[in-house]
């Protein structure tokens, strides 16, 4: 069975993305840095983190900026 942090898990209407361990659902990729900071206990967000979810592939991918 596949873990689910290797699936999207963002809500009907959002795109999956995963930050580290955090799963995070997002109109954009601008809101899910908002998010993944908010989640984080120490430390700064940065893009080269995130990843986004590829329907067509079936894995998250670095997100391109």
């Amino acid at each position: 069975m596949t873990h689910h942090t290797e699936r999207p898990c963002a809500a009907v209407g959002l795109t999956s993305y995963r930050y580290g361990h955090i799963m995070i659902g997002a109109t954009s990729t601008q809101d899910a840095l908002n998010e993944a900071n908010r989640s984080l206990t120490h430390g700064t967000v940065t893009v080269d983190r995130l990843e986004i979810w590829n329907a067509l592939t079936g894995l998250y991918e670095n997100v391109t900026t």
